[in-house]
């Protein structure tokens, strides 16, 4: 299902030279799947009155995704398609635009940020970016249409829920062995009940975990 949006006050453009740097690779969470449409009345940057339009994605301060050059093209069509992996959706989707300047420095173009939080999950949505730029924010540099669909990695969720649970119960193993208690899970109404017993008394923490009998 396509859903229409028009992502005003979501497309904040920032400074094009304010870019975060790299992080660390990291398991990656989400899957982004994106094709770059086409861009609608883009800025003029070549004496023809014309430009050589490319695009780039961003996130976290690494280049994901160049696209092909459009020659002599204010309104270009690409429909390229790009997969991602993201570890956070904390970290926008910069895209910036570029004039293709052969032996010289690149025009800029315009830029716009997409913020992933506010994507809805596993639901296909048009998204029209407006372009901006930072130096002249007043300045209307054309729109991109992109179709945008973000979906969680389930298997990778659970992973990570099991190894942080895994961690937790040696934890409070070890902490049993320090404070000289034992630790006891009891498997009741489908969840995990801790409990933690010393010579005269037994204290029922919480329901930690459900279980999923198969």
């Amino acid at each position: 299902m396509s859903k229409r949006l028009r992502m005003k006050g979501i497309n904040i453009v920032g400074p094009s030279n304010a870019e975060l740097p790299p992080r660390p690779a990291s398991p990656a969470m989400y899957q982004l799947d994106i094709v770059l449409k086409r861009g609608s009345n883009l800025a003029i940057r070549d004496r023809t009155g014309t430009s050589d339009p490319y695009v780039k994605f961003k996130i976290a301060g690494k280049e994901v995704f160049r696209s092909k050059t459009i020659y002599k093209n204010l309104n270009p069509v690409w429909e390229e398609r790009v997969r991602l992996h993201v570890e956070s959706l904390r970290d926008p989707l910069y895209v910036k635009v570029f004039d293709y300047d052969f032996g010289l420095q690149d025009d800029f173009m315009g830029s716009a940020y997409l913020y992933l939080e506010s994507l809805e999950h596993q639901r296909t949505l048009d998204v029209v970016l407006n372009l901006k730029d930072p130096q002249y924010p007043e300045h209307n540099l054309g729109t991109l249409d992109l179709a945008i669909t973000l979906t969680p990695k389930e298997g990778d969720v659970r992973d990570a829920v099991r190894k942080l649970y895994a961690c937790s119960v040696r934890l409070l193993i070890h902490l049993s062995l320090l404070v000289h208690t034992t630790v006891y899970f009891l498997p009741i109404l489908g969840k995990l009940l801790l409990c933690l017993c010393t010579s005269s008394l037994t204290f029922h923490i919480k329901l930690i975990c459900p279980i999923h009998w198969r």
